[in-house]
């Protein structure tokens, strides 16, 4: 098998794992061949990019990508509290890890709900497109859209994602999020989620994209982690005795898949002016490809890193980041896939095929099963 070249190609290669520990060894931050920007892979480069000042959220020059600029795309993405550093964000980014804890067992009830309708007939076929619908349709039913626009409001997302992703794609989806979350603020009564993002701080400017970004950032995340849990089962037939045996907790085995196939493999980072950073000395316009899925199986923050432990003591997760732009849904994301999970699980599906080889979404931060 021919092993990736760069952090980007590892995200869908079949085994990037390999290649994630030769990066690993190397140590702090380090550049490969025909890759630009600079890579931090172990554990402790990782921690120290993340909560480095220094390291930004989006380039100095470019605080919206070039192709989204003047578009609906671009709007929402400018207004996301986690494409900015500074400024008002905080505040919003306060009231988001607020609203969604007090939000969660709202979100399991309804995941529980969309899981059994979704999921109601799986099979390995449909499973990436139910895997992808459910958390849009998790979200947005707790926001107050009518049932009608849910699929729609799917369209839209992917629209939104794949606008971000490259200039080829119509970027309007999220226009039509936008509206849509709008009519769910002014709404009387409100949801009681809309109500809680409603109160706090930020201004509501900032807030309504916000909540749109709650749609958008969980829509890979999520289809990711419930693929690379059944992935787990399917390779791993003991976790099933475990289950049934009470050893472990399917949330023990999302918690643990969240950690050993991170469905967010890399983030980066930006520097605007020269700095020191995890020892080395970056110049101004500097990137930084921070390789989160290598740091989840660091021996030293992991031992065992490669064996899928869902009682593992004192695991150590980079999937969601860290700092003041770690993600404020970690919870969200694991409740949907967890109810996800159990309704395939009950169902009695067969999800031997999933342990072979099998294809990826494609993406260059976010491995998501795209089928078989």
């Amino acid at each position: 098998m021919t092993p990736p070249t760069d952090p980007y190609q590892a995200v869908t290669h079949p085994d990037p794992y390999p290649y994630y520990a030769e990066l690993r060894a190397r140590g702090g931050l380090h550049r490969v061949p025909g890759f630009e920007p600079w890579i931090a892979a172990d554990a402790a480069t990782v921690r120290a990019v993340l909560t480095n000042e220094h390291c930004k959220v989006r380039p100095r020059a470019e605080p919206v990508p070039p192709h989204l600029v003047g578009t609906a795309a671009g709007a929402l993405f400018g207004r996301l509290v986690r494409m900015n550093d500074g400024g008002p964000f905080p505040a919003v980014k306060q009231t988001l890890s607020r609203a969604l804890p007090e939000a969660l067992r709202e979100v399991e009830a309804e995941s529980r709900r969309w899981a059994e309708r979704l999921f109601a007939k799986p099979s390995l076929s449909r499973l990436p497109d139910a895997a992808l619908q459910l958390p849009v349709f998790v979200l947005g039913s707790l926001l107050g859209f009518p049932e009608d626009t849910l699929e729609a409001s799917v369209r839209d997302v992917e629209a939104y994602v794949r606008s971000v992703a490259g200039p080829k794609v119509n970027s309007e989806g999220a226009a039509k999020l936008n509206e849509r979350v709008a009519a769910c603020f002014q709404a009387t009564p409100r949801t009681p989620f809309t109500a809680r993002l409603m109160e706090g701080h930020g201004a509501e400017d900032l807030r309504i994209p916000n909540a749109v970004g709650l749609l958008t950032q969980a829509y890979e995340a999520t289809a990711g982690l419930l693929g690379a849990t059944l992935r787990a089962v399917a390779r791993g037939p003991s976790l099933r005795e475990q289950l049934s045996r009470g050893e472990c907790t399917l949330d023990d085995v999302v918690q643990e898949a969240v950690r050993y196939e991170s469905p967010v493999q890399n983030t980066r980072r930006f520097t605007h002016a020269r700095a020191l950073v995890a020892g080395q000395e970056l110049e101004a316009g500097s990137t930084v490809v921070v390789v989160l899925a290598a740091a989840n199986r660091d021996p030293l923050e992991n031992p065992q890193p490669d064996a899928f432990l869902p009682r593992r003591v004192g695991r150590q997760t980079f999937t969601f980041g860290l700092g003041a732009h770690a993600c404020p849904g970690p919870l969200l994301a694991t409740a949907m896939a967890t109810a996800a999970a159990e309704r395939v699980l009950s169902s009695g599906l067969d999800l031997a095929p999933l342990s072979g080889s099998v294809t990826w979404r494609a993406s260059t931060n976010t491995r998501v099963l795209g089928g078989l």
